[in-house]
């Protein structure tokens, strides 16, 4: 395989071949077990909701001016990127420009070049496909200009073929890994936001002082459950202050995360301290906390086999694509195939 111009330094982000190659192997049992994933910032309750975009309330200009922001970005990265592409060609056959500069849409990444490199690979390994269904007596040129999907469905069927674990195996990854296998802890909270633009400092700690003097208050009052409310009422600039703060039952993966990293670490009752999040300083109260429960290896051991299985399948993916990739004079991007980055998932 020959190697030139484009490696950019860091590629981490997901990179994503074909549909087809993830539909034909699909592993749906994670969730049902439980199993911990990192999901960062995807999927998450903030401090306001989304939904309480739609009401007055002081943060409104400040986020959708972030999200304004963030698709100009995105349409920026495809739009200045036509004209950055790198020459790639596979067996003397030039990747399309017009391709990549499409395929980008499917590659978002912290970086230009990085998703100009997702992108380009992505392509680069579907060239691969084409030219080894090509190759595959069973298939051949008429199978791909048939269906595409199809026909690479078959071929990764007939050369893919992947350990299926057994019992004791899935036991021991049960044993080593038994702190992902617990239902998440729940918790019933109420919170006053004194809200605060990030990047305000002074005003940040002007609110942190305010916090701080507005628990001492809560906390010597003779009625601290009235007196809670009432402040909520009063200071609260979260949609919540009508219910007296109540946000209801929160578990994992519903809040931001620097919200989320101090708050499941409290007890039942009034925070000593407030929590600082993007949105400015939390008081909390803990009304209510039900700890996870271990969920025992007859429980998840579907999940575990699936999980298994399907990095047992897409490790053979990888290593037949890397036989692809050895085999072909690949110019202009250094192919760097990974579990993580093989799927459009």
């Amino acid at each position: 395989m020959t190697v030139s111009t484009y490696n950019p330094a860091d590629h981490a982000t997901h990179n994503h071949v074909h549909s087809s190659i993830n539909n034909n192997h699909d592993a749906n049992a994670a969730n049902a077990a439980n199993i911990a994933t990192d999901n960062g910032d995807e999927i998450v309750r903030v401090m306001p909701t989304l939904s309480d975009l739609k009401k007055p309330h002081s943060d409104q200009a400040f986020i959708e001016k972030a999200m304004a922001e963030e698709r100009s970005n995105h349409k920026n990265l495809i739009a200045s990127s036509r004209d950055e592409l790198p020459s790639v060609l596979v067996n003397g056959v030039m990747i399309d420009r017009t391709a990549i500069a499409q395929e980008l849409q499917y590659h978002p990444a912290e970086s230009k070049e990085d998703a100009v490199f997702l992108a380009t690979q992505a392509l680069v390994v579907r060239e691969l496909l084409r030219l080894a269904v090509l190759d595959e007596p069973s298939l051949g040129e008429a199978a791909w200009l048939d269906v595409e999907e199809k026909a690479i469905s078959a071929l990764i069927d007939t050369n893919v073929q992947a350990t299926i674990p057994d019992m004791a195996t899935c036991e021991r990854y049960y044993k080593q890994n038994i702190t992902d296998f617990m239902t998440d802890p729940i918790m019933t909270v109420r919170h006053i936001l004194l809200a605060c633009l990030p990047e305000d400092g002074d005003e940040r700690l002007t609110l942190k002082k305010t916090a701080y003097e507005l628990i001492e208050q809560i906390k010597n009052n003779s009625n601290p459950n009235a007196e809670f409310i009432q402040l909520a009422r009063q200071h609260s600039a979260c949609p919540s202050k009508e219910q007296g703060g109540e946000l209801g039952i929160i578990s994992k993966g519903q809040t931001v995360p620097e919200f989320e990293k101090s708050l499941f670490k409290l007890d039942t009752g009034l925070a000593a301290s407030p929590i600082e999040s993007r949105y400015g300083f939390h008081i909390v109260e803990i009304l209510d906390k039900e700890a996870g429960i271990q969920m025992t290896y007859e429980q998840v051991s579907p999940a575990i086999h699936n999980k298994l299985s399907q990095q047992a399948f897409h490790q053979s993916l990888c290593d037949y694509l890397f036989t692809l990739a050895n085999a072909a004079n690949i110019e202009g991007i250094e192919m760097t195939l990974e579990q993580d980055n093989i799927f459009r998932g």
